[in-house]
């Protein structure tokens, strides 16, 4: 299982209106697809540029052949649809992480 994490600065004078398209448009019709699996999104507590909020999506994903399809059928499309409704004051990156074992706390 992967992780794909997209890190978004929203700027503050749309901040509320892309939360709520986030949680109401972007993460369901991405679900739908059955792809991408489990979201999760955090408030990041990190210094910002004045003006703006930084935000970070996470979702499962299966294995790389599965994101590839993911990004090929619905990414580009999902991407110009948040384009086109929040311009530049939304930016985002995003960046695979593959989860690894930890150490067993238990039994230190």
């Amino acid at each position: 299982m992967l992780i794909v994490n997209t890190t978004f600065h929203v700027a503050e004078s749309c901040e509320e209106a892309w939360k709520k398209w986030v949680r109401e448009a972007y993460i369901p019709e991405v679900v739908k697809t059955n792809l991408l699996i489990n979201p999760t999104l955090f408030h990041l507590l990190v210094e910002n540029e004045p003006g703006t909020n930084s935000y970070a999506l996470q979702f499962e994903v299966a294995d790389l052949s599965t994101l590839q399809e993911w990004f090929d059928n619905y990414g580009v499309t999902m991407q110009q649809s948040m384009s086109k409704r929040f311009n530049e004051d939304v930016l985002g990156f995003t960046t695979l992480m593959e989860r690894l074992e930890t150490v067993d706390t238990q039994s230190l």
